[in-house]
């Protein structure tokens, strides 16, 4: 431990899963043995030089308040993270990225995506023909007349909603239109504008108010001032906030919320999306040539964290999530009753907690025989015959250079929306789905992932956030950068990219408000 910090470290700790807070706390104490864990954020002293928080990544005002009077300080959140974890910026980010870098690993590795605005099924037509790439409304043309099992099919995904919420399969024009809401639904005009204006400052995937992460709902106010990197006038690097020189507010008591939740949606079994609410989607390729685990769909999970500006580390260790029910192609599942898709979706959010370990539905990807119980079983080594042995090894390295080159490209094309700090990290789940030939797809990245306790899911959790309080210690300085004792800790995360010198040091100072 390092010894030029006679002061205790002060941490607040309140993880999006709560079970893992007393054992972050165990883990810091490995490093920081005089660490004063603190119930509320306030409860930090005002000349305290040493400060780390892991919060849940949303209610941050006063966070990143203390973190800026801390000499030494941490946070598990970077100001925005819009460019990776909202699906319409991420895929912004892929196209302009491999524009100009057709050979970049990305051109290969994400399915083919269309970025969209929709409102009313009415309007569908005109959105399609308005949208940057063509190829969508060419194809959903071309489907027209043909029989289910010869079309092309698509999956739409809203891009402000997680948990497999209004994700919906179609083909056609008329199956598009069928899944969004009827302009006869609508109410009058002043309520659209203020849902318009929520949506404007909404942060995005996997950190708002879902089954997993458990956060709090959001209820917008007329007086809280709530910035975002997406509100007017704080689009450009000079209006950002940071974390390495002084956070300043104009009004003397500062909201709670630096980055507004997104808006509770309610998505009825079988019912409409409510589009005219959301109004940001992307529709994907939909992907059916997948080697199937005991018949049912899956996808890997992998863990990157990506700690100050900046260096991203793979988690060594891959979760397998597969679908509730067995295999079946597009145009069949789209017909089941609720239009929940558990045949094709792997999201453990459709699931219930019973369903997911009795049905085994998380499995240690590494794993090659079943273990004793029901605690995830196995992934088959012979998934690919065709590939032959090492087939999984040459899959995780696919996993980290993909994560390297998306965190790359969100950093240098979209610095606004993906603001890395030196005072900041934050720990991304990263979906990847597996065609036949054992390519590795990106499909998204999620903010604040949720951690579940059961069967595999839950050990591997905490031997991550062992590993990862090692890494960002020794970020911090308080853990000796390369001390043998924490080698095999450092050793359970992979090193996939360092940008730090290519970045450099940022020159943002303060958040001005509106």
């Amino acid at each position: 431990m390092a010894t030029d910090n006679p002061q205790p470290m002060y941490a607040f700790i309140n993880a999006s899963a709560g079970w893992l807070n007393p054992h972050i706390a165990r883990f810091l104490r490995q490093h920081a043995p005089d660490l004063v864990v603190v119930d509320d954020v306030d409860q930090i002293p005002d000349g305290a030089e040493t400060v780390f928080q892991f919060c849940d990544g949303w209610a941050l005002n006063r966070n990143f308040a203390v973190l800026n009077a801390a000499r030494r300080g941490l946070i598990n959140a970077y100001p925005s993270s819009d460019a990776v974890a909202r699906k319409d910026f991420l895929s912004a980010v892929v196209q302009y990225w491999t524009a100009k870098r057709p050979e970049s690993v990305l051109a290969g590795h994400v399915p083919h995506t269309v970025r969209l605005t929709l409102d009313y099924a009415e309007y569908v037509d005109e959105a399609l023909a308005a949208a940057d790439d063509l190829a969508l409304l060419s194809s959903l043309e071309g489907n027209e007349g043909k029989p289910e099992g010869e079309r092309e099919w698509w999956i739409l995904k809203p891009a402000l909603v997680d948990c497999g919420a209004g994700i919906r399969l179609f083909s056609t024009m008329d199956e598009l239109a069928g899944h969004l809401e009827l302009a006869e639904n609508e109410t009058d005009g002043e309520e659209d504008e203020d849902e318009e204006d929520e949506e404007e400052g909404v942060q995005d995937e996997s950190g708002g108010t879902t089954p997993e992460s458990g956060t709090e709902k959001y209820k917008p106010t007329t007086t809280a001032f709530s910035p975002t990197l997406s509100t007017p006038g704080l689009d450009t690097l000079d209006a950002l906030v940071t974390t390495t020189g002084s956070l300043s507010l104009s009004r003397p008591q500062p909201p709670k919320t630096l980055r507004a939740k997104k808006p509770t949606y309610v998505f009825k079994a079988g019912g409409r999306i409510p589009s005219a609410q959301m109004r940001a989607f992307v529709a994907q390729r939909y992907m059916d040539r997948v080697a199937l685990i005991e018949g049912r769909k899956w996808h890997v999970r992998a863990y990157a964290a990506v700690v100050g500006r900046m260096r991203v580390h793979v988690f060594g260790e891959l979760l397998t999530l597969l679908a509730a029910e067995q295999y079946a192609p597009p145009w069949e599942d789209a017909k089941r009753p609720g239009g929940l898709l558990r045949a094709s979706l792997t999201n453990t959010a459709l699931q219930d907690a019973d369903e997911v370990e009795k049905g085994r539905s998380m499995r240690d990807f590494w794993r090659d025989e079943e273990g004793p119980g029901e605690d995830g079983g196995a992934v088959p080594p012979d998934l690919f015959p065709q590939l032959g042995e090492g087939w999984k090894k040459r899959l995780f390295e696919q996993i980290c250079g993909i994560s390297a080159e998306l965190f790359r490209a969100a950093a240098h094309t979209m610095a606004d929306k993906f603001t890395v700090l030196d005072k900041c990290f934050e720990l991304f789940a990263v979906d990847f789905l597996v065609d036949a030939d054992g390519t590795a797809w990106l499909l998204e990245c999620n903010e604040t992932p949720a951690f579940y306790q059961q069967g595999v899911a839950g050990p591997m959790a905490l031997r991550l956030m062992e590993s990862l309080m090692c890494i960002v210690m020794e970020h911090m300085g308080i853990a000796q950068a390369g001390d043998p004792k924490n080698a095999e800790l450092r050793a359970r995360f992979v090193e996939v990219l360092n940008e730090t010198e290519r970045l450099g040091k940022s020159n943002i100072t303060e958040i001005l408000p509106e």
